[in-house]
Order: C-alpha cells, then structure tokens, then sequence
C-alpha cells in the first residue's frame, strides 16, 4: 500500500513585499516542520528538505502575483528575488511544486 504525499499550502495571494513573502512560507511550511524562516534564501534551500516526510507537495497559492512581486526585488548580483527563488525550488527534487 502507497502512503500519501504529505502537502504544505502556502497562501500568496495578498503579499506585497518580501517579508510577506516570508511569513506567507513561516505560516504555510516552516512553522509546520518546526523551524522560523528570517529571509536567508540559503535557510529557505535547507527548510524545503524538513519535512519528515520526502517527497511532499508544495502547494503555492496566489504564485502569480506572487512572482510578479518577487521580480521587482533586486539582488545584489543582478539577478532578482524571482530568479533566485524559482532556482531554489528546481533544486529541491524531493518537493512537487504546485503553481496556483
């Protein structure tokens, strides 16, 4: 017998800034894997692996607006908080990211 996929949902839809964005992913994933996320994206690589429970689904709602915010935040290479995040997240094999 399979056992269920284990699924964090992260609501997006109202942030406005990256530290919404940030709490968005404390109250919808970290708080749940016993963690408190401060904005570190090489912390967000490592928390993405927390669960118990591998694979497991990631359900983004409101990613939408949410990469239209992150790609107005700049970084200091150049790149944008989009990039750097989307990068972060085809890393980690072990979650199904769900783009809603």
């Amino acid at each position: 017998m399979s056992e269920e996929i284990a699924e964090y949902r992260v609501d997006l839809t109202a942030i406005a800034s990256f530290e919404d964005y940030i709490a968005a992913f404390n109250a919808g994933l970290i708080h749940h894997v016993g963690g408190h996320w401060n904005g570190n994206l090489d912390a967000f690589n490592d928390y993405l692996y927390w669960p118990e429970r591998l694979p497991y689904r990631l359900v983004l709602i409101g990613w939408t607006h949410a990469a239209g915010v992150l790609a107005k935040i700049p970084r200091p290479d150049g790149r944008t908080m989009l990039a750097d995040v989307e990068e972060i997240f085809v890393d980690n094999t072990q979650v199904v990211v769900i783009y809603k």
